[in-house]
């Protein structure tokens, strides 16, 4: 069962296509979403969808408030992994290749 806020795979596509394939923290090249772009990933890592602000702070699942990262960069947004706190809201600014 999906969460709620969770990040539809369209949307995830949206936002991947809008970053034009790249990691929107690094840049690393990320040709699909989930694990199955782990064989092309640089370091062999999956792709996450990610909330610029978090669901407790008010954040939707929507393509403006979403960008695609890599395993690492997702680890670090969140605080080096404080999944449960949420208290840092991202800008687009704080991601390099929000446009790609």
């Amino acid at each position: 069962m999906a969460r709620p806020n969770e990040f539809s795979v369209a949307t995830q596509q949206l936002a991947l296509a809008r970053q034009k394939f790249r990691c929107a923290s690094c840049g690393a090249h990320i040709s699909a979403l989930g694990r199955a772009g782990r064989a092309e990933h640089r370091y062999g890592e999956a792709a996450q969808a990610h909330h610029m602000r978090h669901v407790k702070l008010g954040g939707q699942a929507s393509v403006d408030n979403g960008v695609i990262l890599c395993e690492a960069c997702h680890y670090s947004a969140h605080e080096g992994g404080n999944y449960r706190l949420g208290t840092v809201a991202g800008r687009k600014g704080d991601y390099p290749y929000f446009h790609g």
